[in-house]
């Protein structure tokens, strides 16, 4: 559907015999009431004209609302035609073309054929809210019946209610007059140029047969709003003026972890594409999905349905993905979920040093300010790539800095929003939430919350110009099997990312097989390329005691002293992450001299107690949407409280193998029921006979002799 604003100015209007008794009605009531409109004429001054006129206006608005009426019942389409407002010689019209054809054709029979001639006549698209307020004008002037009708008859109901009632979508038009040769140079602007030009060249190569549809959707990762939306709408430019989109209109809609997809919202979602049919939705995805394991099903419903709505619009309506530059796993879903859907991946190019500090000097131009060494004083590693999001967040850092401090220097003393929030005790960003939201692991949070305290604080004083060498930021995270080591360093990761400590803010994970090379000569290098990898990032080798051999000279040491030095030359932009078991990771430290000296933070993750451990069960129920039995807790605390005093307990991974034991004894017990009278309940519930302890594994000892 196209929404259309028409303006023009009345030449002329055709009156047949009803219209003019009605006019002449009206114009003899007014007689009549000569002395009471002199009255009001004294009190209001020339106001009054506008009373008379309104009684003429009302008249014929009906009988014009007659012949709108009578014209789209002759014509017989979904295009649709109306008049808004009559200010003397001003109209202003609505129009929705649903059935395409040309809008300036189609008007001029319609105005034809209600009597109207105009010239001046002026058109332009508008948007849904646009045409919203034109329709609630035509209403109140009678020239359309109800404008609740028109959103019926074109099944919008949900949306135009909804429009004012909590759900929230930004409307959007591309340029109206648009130059591909200005979009390319738009690419390069951007950093885009390896992702986004050649998609501009396949968008500008014609079609070998017309047909309806979209051969491709898109998936666009930044971390920068700005950037996101840019690049969105370069390729919407792009292929509104290749005749690959029908209208100019689209709209966005942000979906985030913690305002889900509300189920209240479920239809609108439905009109809102049905709304941009011939246009495109922008679907903003604001953070990505954490572990599977801990993904709760709102969330993953959220995802299904927009996917769902997507799959089932994508020959009308085009679908654009906004994706944080990390957020793999969410990627990874959406690739699932639309899978007999095309979808072309644009990101912002990475430069090197040399390409950023040309590209801060260019915004600085623009800005009209001359820059300084202060703009390049993060772009200090010639071997490191900068993406165009972490440049312009430099760029407006220092930007905000040069107003206080150079043109409005009674502000210098005052600091800004970010530098006051560093200072608060709780680190930002949802990823700490979910840390801080985690069963147990009381120990290992506080030493987590203080190692990301430590590390602004040095970024702090780095900022107010106190150089200080960069501070050791390596951990050892220490545990029996199954005490989450390896989600709280996925978290961990992004915490860092969140508050700014490092750029990129993923997590590499490895273990001996992937840093140990077969052959000799192959282990060092091995080591660097993994390093190289988790440049910005985490680097976490877990069961890093693994590495250690039982005789020295072997590959495992080559690997440690790599790792040494790795972790000494890019101490800048990394952190590593050594995790195992207690006892092992002491023989793994005292293995290297050096390497004891550059780990600063000694992370353990205790034991899980009992009641820990329920919680674990009950949340794993909660995730598969089942429930637990009154009496399974009764039953499962002294298997908890057994359990825990083995000496390979499993922590959470027990729990799990407990929970997935049960299911299927669940299974058992089910398909020995009357299956008639199995309800949906009885599917969804454990009870405690589907618990049962595991059978020990007795260790014995061997004795000599007899």
């Amino acid at each position: 559907m196209v929404f259309y604003k028409v303006e023009g100015r009345i030449i002329n209007m055709v009156k047949d015999d009803d219209e003019r008794n009605s006019i002449d009605n009206s114009t003899q009531e007014a007689a009549d009431s000569n002395m009471e409109i002199e009255f009001v004429r004294r009190v209001f001054g020339e106001g009054v004209n506008q009373l008379t006129n309104f009684a003429y206006s009302r008249g014929q608005a009906r009988l014009l609302q007659t012949r709108i009426a009578l014209y789209h019942e002759k014509i017989n389409t979904n295009d649709f035609f109306f008049v808004s407002s009559i200010e003397k010689t001003e109209l202003i019209m609505g129009a929705i073309m649903h059935d395409g054809g040309n809008v300036e054709n189609v008007l001029s029979a319609f105005l034809s054929e209600v009597g109207i001639k105009c010239g001046d006549v002026r058109i332009e698209e508008v948007t849904f809210s646009g045409l919203k307020y034109l329709l609630e004008l035509s209403s109140q002037s009678d020239f359309i019946r109800s404008h609740n009708d028109v959103y019926e008859r074109y099944d919008l109901e949900n949306i135009s209610r909804n429009y004012t009632d909590g759900f929230k979508f930004k409307e959007s038009l591309v340029p109206n007059t648009i130059d591909i040769g200005e979009l390319h140079k738009k690419a390069v602007r951007l950093l885009c140029q390896n992702g986004l030009s050649p998609e501009l060249d396949r968008i500008c190569i014609p079609a070998k047969r017309i047909v309806a549809g979209h051969p491709v959707h898109y998936i666009i990762q930044s971390d920068d709003n700005d950037i996101s939306n840019e690049i969105s709408s370069i390729l919407l430019s792009a292929l509104y003026v290749n005749s690959r989109l029908q209208n100019r209109r689209y709209s966005t809609i942000s979906v985030n972890r913690e305002k889900r997809w509300y189920s209240m919202f479920n239809d609108t979602y439905t009109e809102l594409y049905k709304l941009c049919e011939g246009g495109a939705v922008v679907v903003k995805l604001t953070s990505d999905l954490p572990e599977e394991s801990d993904i709760v099903s709102g969330e993953m419903a959220a995802i299904e349905r927009v996917c769902e709505i997507a799959m089932q619009f994508r020959n009308k309506t085009l679908t654009v993905f906004l994706l944080p530059r990390a957020a793999e796993r969410l990627k990874n879903v959406l690739r699932m979920q639309l899978d007999t859907m095309t979808l072309v991946e644009i990101s912002e190019d990475v430069v090197a040093a040399e390409d950023a500090k040309e590209y801060l000097r260019q915004i600085s131009r623009e800005h009209g300010v001359r820059p300084n060494k202060a703009l390049y004083k993060n772009i200090c590693d010639t071997l490191k790539t900068y993406s165009v999001s972490e440049l312009n967040a430099d760029f407006r850092h220092w930007y905000d800095n040069q107003l206080k401090t150079r043109c409005y220097t009674q502000y210098a003393v005052f600091e800004s929003a970010g530098h006051i929030a560093g200072k608060k005790d709780k680190p930002s960003g949802d990823a700490y939430s979910q840390l801080e939201s985690m069963i147990g692991l009381t120990e290992a949070k506080a030493v987590i919350k203080e190692a990301v305290d430590y590390f602004k604080a040095q970024k702090l004083f780095k900022e107010r110009g106190i150089v200080e060498s960069r501070p050791s930021m390596h951990m050892v995270f220490t545990g029996s099997p199954g005490t989450a080591k390896t989600t709280a360093a996925r978290l961990f990761a992004q915490i860092m990312k969140d508050n700014g400590l490092l750029s990129v803010g993923s997590i590499v994970e490895v273990g001996r097989a992937d840093l140990v090379g077969k052959y000799v000569g192959w282990t060092a290098p091995t080591v660097q390329k993994k390093f190289k990898e988790a440049r910005g990032s985490v680097l976490f080798i877990d069961e890093a005691y693994s590495l250690v051999d039982d005789r020295d000279g072997c590959y495992g040491d080559e690997a440690i002293s790599t790792i040494v030095q790795e972790m000494e030359n890019q101490r800048e932009d990394i952190v590593v992450i050594f995790a195992g078991y207690t006892d092992k990771m002491e023989t793994f430290l005292q293995k290297n001299p050096g390497l004891r000296s550059r780990i600063a933070f000694h992370v353990p993750f205790a034991n899980y107690n009992s009641a820990e451990l329920m919680q674990i069960l009950n949340h794993m129920a909660e995730k598969q949407r089942m429930t637990v039995g009154e009496n399974v807790v009764e039953k499962l605390l002294p298997i908890f409280t057994a359990a825990s005093k083995e000496p390979d307990f499993g922590n959470g991974r027990f729990v799990r193998n407990l929970f997935e034991r049960a299911k299927m004894k669940q299974a058992s017990r089910l398909l020995k029921m009357d299956f008639d009278n199995v309800k949906k309940k009885d599917l969804l519930l454990l009870t405690a006979d589907d618990f049962e302890a595991p059978p020990t594994q007795k260790h014995k000892t061997r004795r000599v002799g007899f």
